[in-house]
Formats: structure tokens, sequence, C-alpha cells
């Protein structure tokens, strides 16, 4: 199998498949190739399982009439030609104004700038939602970045970012609550181990119903 090899001061593996079937091992700088290998060959058939997803899942088209996911909501798509960029919801239709309408990428650009705005508030607000255990606990809250991430739905850095995935945007908030207790919880343990999945059934017991939703 073939895959990009990426070394840093991290310490544990990562594997990555990208929309275009691309993938990625990311590894400490002086870990054995052949710890690589071995990390590559227990998760093949997790790779090629996502690359089928990947290739088999539709591409979202930008077209009058095509739709769009908006919070779990499925909206038509209501095009029409002007000078200044403009989107605006009405109902279940999403009008987006844009210079050439035909331009597809001029759509998802309005489209995605819409969300980044609309994103910035709504995501700040279901941290502080969900925030205060987490305060009680000593934890600082961190500074929300709203960014397109390829491979990840959110990460939380140790410098205090929370970082969120923009195309939440296209999922019901039930899903992008899961998506920052998942982050909350990395406050308290900075893995995926037995204690984190413990505190996740504390804070938030259908959590794994809300993470069936994110990957359907």
């Amino acid at each position: 199998m073939e895959y990009e090899l990426v070394r840093s001061r991290r310490r544990s593996l990562e594997v990555r498949v990208f929309p275009d079937g691309r993938v990625q091992v990311r590894a400490p700088q002086r870990l054995a190739l052949r710890h690589v290998r071995a990390f590559v060959d227990e998760r093949r058939g997790w790779i090629e399982k996502q690359q089928r997803d990947m290739a088999e899942r539709p591409r979202q088209r930008w077209r009058h009439g095509d739709r769009c996911a908006h919070l779990g909501e499925s909206l038509t798509l209501e095009l029409a030609a002007g000078g200044r960029r403009k989107v605006a919801r009405r109902a279940d239709r999403l009008g987006v104004t844009v210079p050439e309408p035909d331009d597809e990428r001029q759509v998802s650009d309005a489209v995605h700038e819409w969300w980044r705005a609309e994103a910035r508030a709504l995501f700040q607000a279901r941290i502080e939602q969900l925030f205060p255990w987490f305060a009680a606990r000593g934890h600082r809250p961190p500074v929300l970045r709203v960014k397109k991430m390829r491979t990840r739905w959110g990460s939380l850095s140790q410098r205090g970012y929370i970082n969120l995935n923009l195309l939440l945007m296209q999922y019901p908030p039930a899903v992008i609550d899961y998506v920052v207790m998942h982050e909350l919880c990395h406050l308290e343990h900075m893995n995926h181990g037995p204690d984190f999945h413990a505190l996740m059934d504390r804070r938030m017991p259908d959590w794994r119903h809300r993470r069936t939703l994110l990957e359907g």
C-alpha cells in the first residue's frame, strides 16, 4: 500500500485517508520504519474501507435546484446573478447571489463564507454550554478556531485552542455537541484510552449514537 510518511515531534502514530484516496501516515521522528509498516498493515482493512467509501460518496454539486445540507436539514439552492455576493436562508431554500451563478466554485465559496460567519457564534455557544463542568475542574476555556480540515472534525491543542471543522455546519446540533464534548474531554485525557471513553460516557451517555450520525 502506498502512503506518504510525515515525521514530526509527535509521540504516536496516526493514519489519515484523504477524500481523493491518498493515505498519509504521521509518525514520531525516530520511530523505526518497521513499526510504521506494521502499523499500516494492522489498519489495512480500515484504510481500504475508507478509500472505497470516499470513492463512492457523491460529490456535492452547487447548481440551481441542488440540495445542500445545513444543520441537519436539506435546503434547495436558489442561485441568482449579482455583483455583490450574498447568502440568505428562506424556509427550506438557500438563496445564493454571486457574479456568475453557473460557476460552482463561486457558489461553494459563498456558502462556505456564510457558514464561517454562522459557525463562529454557533460553535462558541455550544462550547460555553458544555464547558461549566470542565471549568469546575480548573480548566481554562479553549480558544475557538473554525477551520476546514480534511481528515478531522475537531482537535484540541496543548496551546489552548479548540479547532472545529467548518463542515460541521452540515450536521444537526446534536452532532456538533458530540464533537465539542469529545474535544473538551481531551482537557482531562489527551488520548482515546479507557479513561477518556469513561468520561465521555458520564458527560454524554448517548455519544456513540451521535458519532454514528456523524459517520453516516
